[in-house]
């Protein structure tokens, strides 16, 4: 074997290749170890019925459009009226939001909560507040160099934090 043949591969070199192994396994469970410690293996699940009627009306208003969230590319998508549609053959672009399309994107809006302990780390919370203000960086820039909403303060950012809080109760 030549010189760019990785050692493991090369055979038997007294065991330091199952050594590196068995050290790099061993890591690698203690730091997923700590990770299950750290935050809950699965999203939280705020309310549902919340979701429908005060977060996902500003999901669709503020995220949905075709060149943010309202796009098929998208991990986070927001289905609904004037918007992407779900099944465009069954639901026409100004149907009223089939149950389908909430759930999704209840779900996938509940998927953006994974990961952290408290509410305002989360993804959802981060990505559309200005970064000098807490955010995460975010393509959702508009027109003035500004994000999806430009402080804590924004009446629209506060309904979904609190919505978000709802699936961390007694968070730090």
């Amino acid at each position: 074997m030549d010189s760019t043949t990785p050692s493991y591969r090369r055979g038997p070199c007294k065991g330091t290749g199952s050594m590196r192994r068995a050290v790099s396994i061993s890591w690698l469970a203690l730091t997923l170890a700590g990770c299950a410690f750290d935050a809950p293996a699965d999203p939280p699940a705020p309310s549902a019925v919340v979701f429908e009627n005060e977060v996902y009306p500003i999901l669709l208003r503020d995220c949905g459009f075709p060149d943010c969230h309202g796009s098929r590319e998208r991990f986070f998508r927001v289905f609904g009226p004037n918007r992407m549609r779900m099944n465009d053959d069954l639901t026409a672009l100004d149907d009223p939001a089939t149950p389908e399309e909430i759930a999704s994107s209840y779900e996938r809006a509940r998927s953006m909560l994974s990961g952290v302990r408290r509410p305002e780390d989360t993804l959802l919370i981060r990505k559309p507040l200005e970064v000098d203000r807490g955010g995460a960086p975010h393509m959702g820039i508009d027109q003035h160099g500004q994000d999806v909403y430009p402080s804590p303060d924004h009446p629209s950012y506060r309904i979904l934090l609190d919505w978000v809080r709802l699936g961390f109760p007694g968070a730090p």
